[in-house]
């Protein structure tokens, strides 16, 4: 159980190799990809795990998708809307469809 404030990774460093947790410093990806990473790492550990297993860079990929898909529907109007009436992001992105789960290996 994770009680309190979590800064971002915190719950992915548990679960992601340290191998990769360097690789997104030197990729430079952004905080919100943190963000999903922990919430993946939260929701479904193992299929996470798996993911980084793979191959080398299919989970970076695949991260890489889910952040753009997130950034792109969170800046749109109807999503700027949303916001200014109280709304969260996650609950926004659930109120557009966007599927926020790491879903299983194609």
């Amino acid at each position: 159980m994770i009680e309190g404030q979590t800064a971002p990774l915190d719950i992915a460093r548990r679960i992601l190799k340290i191998k990769t947790l360097r690789q997104l410093k030197l990729d430079g990806f952004p905080n919100s990809a943190y963000l999903i990473l922990d919430r993946w790492a939260l929701n479904s550990p193992d299929l996470l795990r798996a993911w980084e297993a793979k191959e080398d860079h299919d989970l970076l990929d695949r991260l890489e998708q889910q952040m753009t898909l997130e950034a792109r529907t969170l800046n749109s109007d109807a999503a700027g809307e949303m916001s200014r009436r109280g709304m969260s992001d996650w609950e926004i992105l659930e109120q557009l469809g966007v599927d926020t789960e790491l879903r299983t290996i194609e």
